[in-house]
């Protein structure tokens, strides 16, 4: 696979999960992630360190919607004592 091919991978990963959290599907902030974890790679390989920093920080802020999504909806199943 090329890197041409790879970025555009990236990117169909990166709208997909676009899609999800537009959806408010917390599957959304896992694709994210993998996808942002892709761009940290790229990013790294084609020098361009200040675009790697910003996806690291978007990666960042997947992990913590995950948490806080999993946690929200753990909350909404939870029946509440009668």
């Amino acid at each position: 696979m090329t890197f041409e091919n790879l970025s555009w991978v990236l990117v169909v990963l990166s709208l997909t999960g676009n899609i999800f959290v537009i959806k408010k599907n917390v599957t959304g902030q896992w694709l994210w992630a993998i996808a942002n974890l892709g761009w940290i790679g790229f990013d790294i390989y084609m020098e361009a360190y200040s675009q790697a920093f910003l996806f690291a920080v978007y990666f960042g802020m997947c992990v913590w919607g995950i948490i806080a999504w999993t946690k929200d909806n753990k909350k909404a199943a939870t029946p509440e004592p009668a």
